[in-house]
């Protein structure tokens, strides 16, 4: 019963911060691109754009999988103090969900400066596919590489606590 539990709790924890990454990543997109009108072009029918904004959720995503991960492993094990565990829990998801902002927000403000001989907002305004696979690339490699340190520092906070 305790395991139908926990599978139910991690289920529902997942949806909601499944919600919040989708809301996050595209808050992120709107701030990165503020010259474009996202939701006109998605309209519109321009690719670019929706590669971008679905990389930038993914992205987030997988940086804060980590922090879903390790907390519902340590909270199998059985504690009877859940409300404890579910404030370091809460603080762990938080810590994933700051560095997804920072790793996504300093991927796009990078490459934008590393690449002065082009205008990314407006060849993605343009429907450029191939400039918004590019920077897709580099968030989604940025986030990969965010998660290992988002899991080594959830990992660090589990073990302290539990």
């Amino acid at each position: 019963m305790e395991e139908l539990f926990s599978s139910v709790t991690g289920l529902v924890l997942s949806v909601v911060v499944a919600g919040l990454i989708t809301f996050l990543g595209v808050w992120l997109f709107q701030r990165a691109t503020r010259a474009v009108d996202e939701w006109a072009e998605l309209r519109q029918g321009n690719v670019a754009i929706g590669v971008l904004m679905a990389a930038i959720v993914v992205a987030v995503g997988i940086v804060v999988k980590p922090a879903l991960q390790e907390p519902l492993i340590a909270a199998d094990v059985g504690r009877a103090r859940p409300l404890y565990e579910l404030a370091v829990n809460a603080i762990g998801l938080i810590i994933a969900l700051l560095m997804a902002i920072v790793a996504v927000g300093f991927a796009i403000w990078i490459f934008t400066r590393l690449t002065t001989d082009l205008d990314e907002w407006s060849e993605l305004a343009r429907g450029n596919v191939a400039v918004s696979i590019l920077m897709a690339g580099v968030v989604l490699a940025v986030a990969l590489l965010t998660a290992t340190a988002v899991d080594r520092i959830v990992s660090a906070l589990t073990d302290v606590v539990f």
